[in-house]
């Protein structure tokens, strides 16, 4: 992989990184999706007593995420409210009328929680503590960018994974409103932290996202690490952005820097 180049690395102050497939293992499994589909028919049955089936539910969101994917990539990569992601897209053709679009906006927090939570199968990533740890001691800054659709569920993960109170910044797209690849949302994580992108790497598990993203915001150092949905998230990647390193685990960070 080798290091930087001494001219580089004494201008770095901030390491920010992406969430799923870099802090967190993520791995889509049948058995995680299905749980959390199940979860959220008990939740709209208790809210709109609809006793949907399982099964018509589990299409409905599937295809509501490729719709909405559809709709954000020709939007450019705007996001939208959690709540109209759910009355929208998620629950289209499943809400009847104005009164149970309202009961969900109320809930649609509780249900993006709980929809990203299961989309996947999680664990931490190995090292991610001490990783971090080392970071914050060597005096760098470290900020997260992800895109997602809940606003409570990075931050409780990063709690629970007692890693939170390393973060100077934690923007997520859902509360930007727009994702990545827009260099703006990287700017907004720059500004919070008061950083310059030439001062900053970033760390990501996609060139679709992480990479190109980085790139246009003119981070100095752009790093790539393999995840399990890697591939499936760049399948379909056309742009020509490349990083300027690729590593197989959160501990080449520190061999970088």
């Amino acid at each position: 992989m080798g290091s930087l180049k001494p001219a580089v690395i004494n201008r770095i102050k901030g390491v920010f990184f992406d969430y799923g497939g870099v802090l967190e293992d993520v791995t889509y499994k049948d058995s995680s999706f299905n749980k959390g589909v199940q979860i959220i028919k008990e939740i709209l049955d208790q809210n709109l007593n609809l006793n949907l089936d399982t099964t018509a539910l589990s299409n409905n969101l599937k295809k509501g995420l490729e719709n909405y994917g559809e709709w954000y990539k020709n939007n450019n990569f705007s996001e939208l409210p959690n709540s109209k992601i759910w009355t929208e897209f998620l629950l289209d053709g499943i809400l009847s009328g104005e009164k149970e679009k309202e009961i969900i906006s109320k809930i649609s927090e509780k249900l993006s929680s709980v929809f990203e939570f299961y989309l996947y199968a999680r664990r931490p990533s190995r090292g991610v503590k001490e990783v971090l740890k080392s970071i914050f001691n060597m005096g760098y800054t470290i900020a997260l960018i992800s895109n997602t659709m809940s606003e409570t569920l990075i931050p409780e993960r990063l709690q629970k994974l007692e890693i939170k109170r390393y973060f100077s910044s934690i923007v997520l797209s859902v509360s930007a409103g727009i994702r990545k690849p827009r260099p703006e949302i990287f700017y907004m994580a720059l500004n919070e932290t008061g950083l310059k992108p030439q001062e900053c790497i970033y760390v990501g598990d996609t060139l679709s996202r992480d990479v190109e993203g980085s790139k246009r915001a003119d981070f100095a150092i752009s790093v790539l690490i393999k995840s399990s949905l890697t591939e499936v998230k760049d399948k379909d990647y056309r742009g020509t952005y490349k990083p300027d390193y690729k590593i197989k685990s959160l501990n080449e960070i520190i061999e970088l820097i």
